[in-house]
C-alpha cells in the first residue's frame, strides 16, 4: 500500500523549498542580498517563521542553494561550447561560451537569478566563495583556451578579463529593461538577440586584452 501521507509531506516540503528560493531570488534581485531579511523572504513565500531554518539552516545556506540552482546547467552548456571554441580557435567562440549559457538562463525567465549573481559579483560578496570553488574547472578551461590564442598574456590579465566578462553579462542580462532605458536616451532599442550579440562583441573585446602598442 502506498504511503500517501509520506508522499504528500515530500511534495509539500519540495513546494516550500521552491517558494522560499523563488521569493529570495526575487527580493535579492530587487534589493540586494544584505538588505533582505529572512522574515521578509518567509513573508513573501507565505511560509511560517521557522521554514528557512528547517529547510536550509541559515540565510547563508539559502543563498548557497539559490546560487546552485543553475550551476550544473551552466557548466554542462559552457563545457560543450568550449569544446566548439577549441576547434574554432577564436576569442569570439570563447566569448560565446561565456555569454550563451547565461543568456539561455535569461530566456527561461530567470533574470532575477542573474541579477542577484551580478550584484554579488560587483560587491565581491563572501556568499560567492562556495560558488567560486565550483567555477574553478570552467575558469581553468577558459584560461587554457585564451592562453593558446594570447600566449604572451599574463594570468592576472586573463583572470581579470574573465571575471569582468561574466560580471558584465550577468548585470546586463539580469535587467535588460534597464539597459534599454539607458539606450533609449540615444534613441536606440535592442531586442534580446541584438543584446546577446552586443554582449558577445563586448566580451570578445575584453578577452582580447589591451591593443598591441608596439
Amino acid at each position: 500500500m502506498t504511503d500517501t501521507s509520506a508522499e504528500t509531506s515530500i511534495l509539500t516540503e519540495d513546494s516550500t523549498d521552491q517558494r522560499l528560493l523563488n521569493a529570495a531570488e526575487r527580493l535579492f534581485a530587487e534589493r540586494g542580498v544584505d538588505a533582505v531579511s529572512l522574515r521578509a523572504i518567509m513573508a513573501a513565500a507565505g511560509t511560517n517563521v521557522a521554514s528557512v531554518h528547517y529547510h536550509f539552516g541559515s540565510k547563508e545556506r539559502l543563498i548557497e542553494a539559490l546560487l546552485d540552482r543553475y550551476l550544473d546547467q551552466i557548466e554542462k552548456r559552457r563545457f560543450a561550447l568550449l569544446d566548439v571554441a577549441e576547434t574554432a580557435r577564436t576569442l569570439r567562440a570563447i566569448a560565446e561560451a561565456i555569454v550563451t549559457p547565461l543568456s539561455e538562463i535569461a530566456e527561461e525567465g530567470s533574470t532575477a537569478w542573474l541579477s542577484t549573481l551580478g550584484k554579488l559579483l560587483i560587491s565581491g560578496h563572501p556568499a560567492l566563495i562556495p560558488m567560486s570553488v565550483s567555477f574553478q574547472p570552467q575558469a581553468a578551461r577558459l584560461q587554457e583556451l585564451i592562453l593558446r590564442l594570447r600566449p604572451d598574456a599574463t594570468l592576472p590579465s586573463i583572470r581579470f578579463g574573465v571575471t569582468h566578462a561574466v560580471t558584465l553579462t550577468c548585470v546586463v542580462l539580469g535587467d535588460i529593461a534597464h539597459t534599454n532605458r539607458l539606450m533609449s536616451l540615444s534613441g536606440t532599442y535592442l531586442d534580446d538577440g541584438q543584446m546577446n550579440a552586443q554582449l558577445i562583441d563586448m566580451v570578445t573585446a575584453i578577452l582580447a586584452g589591451p591593443p598591441d602598442e608596439s
